[in-house]
């Protein structure tokens, strides 16, 4: 059950045409997250004048729609206030990454009248949260009542929601339940999306080089190392995730995605709207056509592709009938519902967005697999690299290679173990 790459719209982002532009606010953090892959390194917040020169870098050389703030947590960042004002003066979208613990109430209110798009919030089982007093969190389920609470916080100031999860092997089950929580609070609730787990394997007979000299690297060196025995591709795909959500949700599907550096088959990013009434009723999803247009008239009239819409669409999306088969399906499943009670014709319908994100992938030889043409690449030494992998440059300066000893791992048998720049 897995998507076709012909069937799907391959995003024309490029690193020096993309809608995102990620900035590093702060390394300062108020929460734990298994995998993180900022390590606390102690430099603390970054100053107001780099801040403000790394998104006049990201603004000229990436051509952006959106300015992300990340970290740590960015909203303890002593100047976030000045830092969105400058995002919204320069007429760019500013959306906060956030595990929410410092929101209050007066500070949405100081950001709504910043200029402050949307809040995305990362709350799941892979933390250690004061709320549940830093006890293991079992269940994904555990966590929505949490959730909730910021996304009406959020809707009470009319700042965008989005919410994302970690999915590791132990919550892949529950993908299904988190989506439903999201459409069931979709009027608060802009999109969700799903971050597949990785990290860095630490294990005999695997060696990390930096600018050719090798590198000693434990657990815990990086905040996406892990102890392990074998050298093999992850249990979770992005597929699989796809899969999953569609077993449970057959109106679902992909209509966009963005590849991966390697492998031709792989999905890095896979993008999926659903057409939903506030009743929880799906009809469909909207497919490539939809997704082509939007990037391709918001690029013309705009002069940037785009990310997080300020205004839902609505009814509207069924305009797109004239050109998007799947939403013609969508619109006849639609016109039944309709016929059975008129009354349904008036409750309200969106495109609720749902995103798949497959994180750094370590191939059998030792090669690291990226996301083709990386949407959050941010600004270190004057280059753009790669979010995710930004403490490498940052403590090794530069990206790890890794080499892979086949007599160790004799599942690796058959691919090459050289030492690969990724």
């Amino acid at each position: 059950m897995y998507p076709e790459k012909s069937n799907l719209y391959r995003m024309p982002w490029s690193m020096n045409d993309n809608p995102i532009g990620w900035v590093e606010v702060t390394d300062v953090c108020n929460i734990k997250c298994k995998g993180c892959y900022r390590l606390i390194m102690g430099e603390g917040h970054k100053s107001l004048d780099q801040i403000k020169e790394d998104i006049l870098f990201l603004k000229k050389w990436r051509n952006c729609d959106n300015i992300t703030l990340a970290g740590g947590e960015p909203i303890l960042h002593p100047d976030i206030i000045e830092i969105i004002k400058f995002i919204s003066g320069l007429k760019l979208k500013s959306v906060i990454l956030s595990n929410g613990l410092a929101l209050t109430d007066s500070l949405l209110n100081r950001f709504k009248e910043s200029g402050l798009t949307g809040i995305s919030f990362h709350i799941d089982s892979t933390q250690i949260r004061p709320e549940f007093n830093k006890q293991e969190i079992s269940s994904e389920l555990d966590l929505n009542d949490l959730r909730l609470n910021y996304a009406k916080m959020l809707y009470k100031f009319g700042i965008y929601a989005h919410f994302g999860i970690t999915v590791t092997e132990r919550s892949l089950a529950e993908v299904p339940s988190f989506i439903e929580w999201a459409v069931e609070n979709m009027k608060m609730i802009n999109g969700i999306s799903m971050i597949i787990y990785r990290g860095l394997p630490v294990a005999e007979g695997v060696e990390y080089y930096a600018r050719g000299k090798k590198v000693d690297i434990r657990t815990g060196s990086l905040g996406y190392t892990d102890e392990t025995e074998k050298i093999e591709k992850p249990h979770i795909k992005a597929q699989d995730v796809y899969a999953k959500i569609k077993d449970h949700f057959p109106e679902y599907g992909a209509s966009s995605y963005l590849g991966g550096t390697i492998d031709h088959r792989t999905y890095k990013w896979l993008i999926g709207n659903i057409i939903v009434n506030d009743k929880g009723k799906m009809f469909g999803a909207y497919g490539k056509k939809t997704q082509e247009i939007a990037q391709t008239f918001h690029h013309l009239f705009y002069g940037t592709y785009i990310v997080y819409p300020k205004k839902r669409i609505g009814k509207k999306i069924f305009l797109m009938t004239l050109f998007d088969k799947s939403v013609r399906k969508a619109l006849y499943k639609f016109l039944k519902y309709v016929l059975v009670n008129p009354v349904r014709i008036f409750y309200p319908i969106n495109a609720f967005g749902i995103g798949i994100v497959q994180a750094p992938d370590i191939l059998p030889d030792g090669r690291i697999e990226m996301c083709d043409d990386c949407p959050d690449m941010c600004v270190h030494d004057g280059m753009l690299v790669n979010s995710c992998r930004l403490d490498e440059c940052r403590i090794y300066d530069s990206f790890l290679h890794i080499h892979v000893d086949k007599e160790k791992h004799p599942e690796t048998a058959g691919q090459s173990a050289d030492p690969v720049e990724s």
